[in-house]
C-alpha cells in the first residue's frame, strides 16, 4: 500500500517508528518535486529577469502566486496588510509548516542575493509537501515576503498575525558554500543628514558651514571607532550626498548607515556609540545632524534540531558541508530573525559559486540564474521539504 492509499494518521503514526514508510513518503514529496522542476527553474529565471525593489515586487509576488494557485494551493494575495505579500495554504492538518519564499532584488546589481533562487526554491517545497499533507497530518503555508534587504516585510508580517501559532518555519538562502546553521547578526541602519550652511568656497568661505566636512568627520570616527569594537560587530555606510559644485561650500550632506552586532543587546549597546560619532561631527563642523531610523532585525535563532535534520537530508542528496572557513567568517541579517524569536525556525545556506564570488557582487547576480543555482535550487527544495517530513512524524517541537 503507498502512503497516499493509507489511511492519514495511521501512516503519520506508522511512519514515524518505520524507515522504510519514512523512505517512501520521502519519494513520493521528491518525485513531485522533480515534476515540478521546470516550473520551479523557469519561476526562478523570470523573478530573477524582472528585478524588482523592496515593497514593489509586483511581477515576482504575482508569478509566485500564479505558480500556487495552479499546484492547487488556497492563495491570498496582498497578505496581511501588504501589496506584494502572499499567504498559499494547502492541507488542514494539525502540524502547521511555513516555507518562507523571498523575491526583492538591490539597486543598480538586481539578484545578487539570490532572492529568485529563494523563492523558487519556496515553491517547489510547497508543491511536493502538497502531496503528502493528508498523509502527515500537515498544514503547509507559503509565506512569500517582501522587501528583505530594506524594509523588514517580514516584521511587519508578524506584526499583522503572520508565523504565529506555526510548528516550524524554514527557508534556504544561496551562497558560495554550505552552512546548515549560519550566524545571522542583529541589524538596524539609519539616514543621515547633516545641515549647517553653504557659501562661495573662494569669495567667502568663512561665512559657512561645511557639511560636507561633517560627513568626512562622522566616517573618520567610525573607521577609529572600529578598533575598539568585537570581530561580530560591522559598522559600514555610505554618503549619498556632499554637495554638487567645486565652488560651492555645501550646506547638506547627508548618507546611509548600517550596523550589525551578535546579538540585540549588543546592538543596543552599540547605537549610542556610533550615534555619538555623528553628533561629534556636527558639533565639530558647526553643523546639526539628524538620524532617521530604520527597523531593527534581531539575529537569528537557530533550531538545531532542524538544522541537524536538514544537514542530514542535504548530505542524502549528495551536498557536503565542510568545515569552511569562509562561512564561519560570513555575518548577515535577515528580518527572518524576528519570526525565529517566536516560531522554531532554521535558515541554512546552499552552495550555488564558489569563492570569491559571494553575495551582493554582480557575478553572484550572474551565478543566480546558472545551471548551477538551478541543480541547487531543486535539491534545497527536497532537503527542505524532507526536513519538514521529519519534524511532522515525530511531533517534537523543533
Amino acid at each position: 500500500m503507498s502512503a497516499n492509499a493509507a489511511i492519514p494518521g495511521t501512516v503519520r503514526e506508522a511512519a514515524a517508528g518505520d524507515p522504510e514508510l519514512r523512505k517512501t513518503i520521502k519519494s513520493e514529496v521528491q518525485a513531485a518535486i522533480e515534476a515540478f522542476r521546470d516550473q520551479a527553474v523557469g519561476l526562478s529565471h523570470r523573478i530573477h529577469g524582472t528585478p524588482e525593489l523592496g515593497f514593489e515586487e509586483f511581477y515576482s509576488s504575482r508569478e509566485v502566486a500564479n505558480e500556487l494557485r495552479a499546484a492547487g494551493f488556497t492563495v491570498t494575495e496582498r497578505a496581511f496588510g501588504l501589496d506584494t505579500a502572499i499567504s498559499a495554504v494547502a492541507g488542514e492538518g494539525s502540524f502547521k509548516a511555513v516555507v518562507v519564499a523571498e523575491y526583492d532584488a538591490l539597486p543598480e546589481l538586481g539578484h545578487a542575493c539570490g532572492h529568485n533562487v529563494i523563492a523558487a526554491c519556496a515553491v517547489a517545497a510547497a508543491v511536493g509537501l502538497k502531496h503528502v499533507a493528508g498523509q502527515l497530518d500537515l498544514t503547509v503555508e507559503l509565506l512569500g515576503t517582501p522587501a528583505e534587504e530594506t524594509g523588514g516585510g517580514k516584521i511587519l508580517m508578524l506584526e499583522q498575525g503572520a508565523f504565529i501559532g506555526s510548528d516550524m518555519a524554514m527557508m534556504i538562502h544561496p551562497a558560495p558554500f554550505e552552512d546548515a546553521s549560519p550566524s545571522f547578526l542583529a541589524s538596524t541602519g539609519f539616514s543621515f543628514t547633516f545641515s549647517g550652511r553653504s557659501s562661495h568656497a573662494a569669495a567667502s568661505p568663512w561665512e559657512a558651514a561645511n557639511a560636507a566636512d561633517a560627513s568626512t568627520i562622522a566616517q573618520v570616527a567610525i573607521g577609529l571607532l572600529r578598533q575598539q569594537l568585537p570581530n561580530d560587530t560591522r559598522v559600514h555606510g555610505v554618503v549619498t550626498n556632499a554637495g554638487a559644485a567645486a565652488n560651492v561650500i555645501p550646506g547638506k550632506s547627508g548618507g546611509l548607515y548600517g550596523i550589525r552586532a551578535q546579538t540585540l543587546a549588543d546592538l543596543e549597546a552599540l547605537i549610542p556609540r556610533v550615534e555619538a560619532c555623528f553628533t561629534g561631527a556636527a558639533l565639530a563642523a558647526g553643523c546639526t545632524v539628524e538620524l532617521d531610523w530604520e527597523q531593527t532585525y534581531p539575529n537569528v535563532v537557530q533550531s538545531p534540531r532542524l538544522a541537524s535534520l536538514y544537514q542530514r537530508n542535504a548530505e542524502t542528496l549528495g551536498r557536503s558541508f565542510p568545515q569552511d572557513a569562509e562561512a564561519r567568517a560570513f555575518r548577515a541579517s535577515t528580518d527572518f530573525g524576528a519570526v525565529s524569536q517566536v516560531v522554531p525556525s532554521l535558515h541554512p545556506h546552499i552552495k550555488i559559486c564558489d569563492s570569491p564570488v559571494s553575495n551582493h557582487q554582480y557575478a553572484f547576480t550572474e551565478a543566480a540564474s546558472s545551471d548551477r543555482a538551478d541543480h541547487a535550487l531543486i535539491e534545497g527544495a527536497i532537503a527542505m521539504a524532507w526536513t519538514v517530513v521529519d519534524a511532522a512524524l515525530t511531533r517534537i517541537r523543533p
